[in-house]
Order: C-alpha cells, then sequence, then structure tokens
C-alpha cells in the first residue's frame, strides 16, 4: 500500500490540496472501517502508515492504515474540530477547550499543551519553529514548535475559522470580519489586510505569487501575496465556504451554490463548473487527471481536471468539511457520522 504523507489539512503545509496520485477509477474494495463514537469535522492526515483523526467526543485515534487496528489514543479536555499537523516527531491539533496540543505522534503521550482563548478549529500551521494558529474570539497565536510558549498574540476582529499559510516571512489567514490578513510570521505586525464583503473561513493557499480564498460574500479572490492587491477575482452565486485546491494550472473549490469550480490561475477565466451538487463546503483534492471531493449530500465524488465530467461518486456519506486522503493503491476519508474509511 502507498504511504504517502498527508500530514496537515489540505495534505501537506503549501495548503494547496494537491496530490500526484494518478487516480482515476472509484473505489471498489473495502479494505476496513472504523466507527467513532461521534462526529467527526476534521480531515485524516497520515504519515509512515498510520492514520490520524479527530473527533469530537475529545480524542485523537492512531490507527495502522493497513489494518484499522488501533495504535493509540490520546484524550482531550473537550471537543476537537482542528485537523491536526504533524512536524518532526509531533502532531499537533486545536481544541475546544482553547488550547493546542503537543503529542508524540509515536506513543500518544502530551508534550505540552498552550493556551488559547477561544475554542481553535484550526489546523495548526507550522514553520520556522513557530506554530501558528487562531480560535474563534479573534485570537491569532504564535508558539514555540518544542515548549509551546508564546512568541506573540494578536487580537483581531471577528472568529478565526480560516486555517493558516506560513511562507518564509508572512503568515495569511481569513477573519470572519471579512478580512484577509498578512502578518509578519516573526512579529505578528501587519503587512497588509484585505477586506472582503463578508466572512472568510476558507484556509488559504500560495500559489506563483498569489493568495486564493473564497468569502462569503460571494466571490473567490486572488490577491497579490507581497501586497495584497486584489489581482483577479470570480464571483458565485452563493457564499464560498471551501477551501481551494491548486493542480496543473488550475484553482478548484466548491461553492454555497453547489457547484465546484475549476478556474484558469493565472487570470481567473472559468474553465469549466460541475453540475449542481446541492451545496458544498468541503475542500477539494486535486492532482493531474482527477479533482475529488466530499459533497454533504452524494457522498464522494471525483471529476475529469479538464473538463469536469464526473469520473466516479462513493456514496459512503456526507461531510461538511472533511477531505479525502488519495494515494495510488488506497482513499482515506472520514464522514461526518464519524465512520473512518479505507478503501481500495
Amino acid at each position: 500500500m502507498d504511504q504517502t504523507n498527508w500530514v496537515t489539512l489540505l495534505a501537506s503545509s503549501d495548503r494547496r490540496g494537491g496530490t500526484s496520485a494518478a487516480r482515476v477509477k472509484a473505489p471498489s474494495e473495502l479494505i476496513w472501517k472504523v466507527a467513532l463514537p461521534d462526529a467527526v469535522r476534521s480531515s485524516p492526515i497520515l504519515r509512515d502508515g498510520i492514520l490520524y483523526v479527530t473527533s469530537r467526543d475529545g480524542r485523537l485515534y492512531a490507527f495502522d492504515s493497513k489494518t484499522g487496528r488501533e495504535r493509540w489514543i490520546f484524550q482531550a479536555a473537550a471537543a476537537i474540530d482542528s485537523t491536526p499537523s504533524i512536524s518532526g516527531d509531533l502532531i499537533f491539533f486545536g481544541c475546544d477547550d482553547g488550547a493546542v496540543y503537543a503529542v508524540d505522534r509515536t506513543a500518544g503521550r502530551i508534550r505540552w499543551k498552550a493556551e488559547g482563548a477561544g475554542p481553535i478549529w484550526t489546523s495548526p500551521t507550522i514553520r520556522n519553529d513557530s506554530v501558528y494558529f487562531g480560535s474563534i474570539d479573534g485570537t491569532f497565536k504564535a508558539a514555540d514548535r518544542h515548549t509551546g510558549k508564546a512568541r506573540w498574540t494578536r487580537q483581531l476582529e471577528g472568529q478565526i475559522c480560516s486555517t493558516a499559510y506560513a511562507a518564509d516571512r508572512l503568515v495569511y489567514f481569513g477573519s470572519s470580519s471579512g478580512r484577509i490578513y498578512a502578518l509578519e510570521g516573526s512579529s505578528g505586525k501587519d503587512a497588509w489586510l484585505h477586506q472582503a464583503g463578508d466572512g472568510v473561513t476558507a484556509a488559504p493557499a500560495v500559489a506563483d505569487g498569489l493568495v486564493l480564498a473564497g468569502s462569503e460574500d460571494f466571490s473567490f479572490y486572488a490577491l497579490d501575496a507581497e501586497s495584497g492587491t486584489v489581482r483577479w477575482k470570480v464571483e458565485t452565486d452563493l457564499g464560498i465556504y471551501s477551501s481551494a485546491a491548486v493542480a496543473g494550472g488550475k484553482v478548484f473549490f466548491g461553492g454555497k451554490d453547489g457547484y465546484l469550480y475549476a478556474l484558469n490561475l493565472a487570470n481567473g477565466r472559468t474553465l469549466w463548473k460541475s453540475e449542481s451538487l446541492r451545496t458544498l463546503t468541503a475542500p477539494p483534492v486535486a492532482g493531474d487527471a482527477m479533482v475529488c471531493m466530499q459533497t454533504f449530500y452524494g457522498g464522494m465524488q471525483a471529476f475529469d481536471v479538464t473538463t469536469g465530467k464526473r469520473l466516479w461518486r462513493a456514496n459512503l456519506g456526507g461531510s461538511l468539511q472533511s477531505t479525502p486522503i488519495l494515494t495510488e493503491d488506497a482513499v482515506y476519508l472520514a464522514t461526518y457520522p464519524g465512520v473512518v474509511y479505507a478503501l481500495r
């Protein structure tokens, strides 16, 4: 089985939701499944043959990716909606108790706990030995990766449900106030901000010098990564909650209007949009041949990246936010009711 690593939300720290797995066939065989006792609003991650899943029962689960056998469970103090992130030997996640936890990823033992403020639904972002995270009370923090000690804290407008993208110098994320922030990663000082017309909950992607994020104001934005200037934007029929995937010079995202959009990365031209899928809030995953996402009403669906033609559908239950993991030999996904699947 392919043990491709997906170590954070949208596969890797570039937050693009891209995969090179050349998978175009529908999964047809169940390898294993596990039913958890509560809902899953996060995405699974994969590292060195271990699948990690957080749940609203307040637990972080570690499963053997080949067999589904439970390796260990870590119990946090409250519900967990945060997708974990792995850096080195640690796995990080936020919790509704307002803290970020750092847990040894092989043994499941806590290393440190960084107290925040409000519930943390974002996926922690690790860059240059800092862990960046926002909370729904508007607090955004940078903590030391090794100790959890705060490096800086900002109190901002609105709830922060947007997982950050951290570049070498700047950190990008959105808030429910409609602002897309670019902060200095070393100090937390403002570099620039863009004011959209409504909330930004999507995790921004950064590609070819563009910060890419959708808003509840019915618009998808491409902003200059250095200045925040709007390079292009595309209007949709309803708001956008879905984060974007970037692959092969294309940008993919779902809208609450029910359409999966494919845009030209360079100029924002609409290349195609899918048939209506009623409502889309989960981030897509894009590869060389197909783009795949979980739809709340139609299970997991896959489309040809060039034409938008639907390739297959797997009716395994919907998800509000979770992204599937695609490898050459297996597909892993968690559904909102709390069932974790491994398929081939």
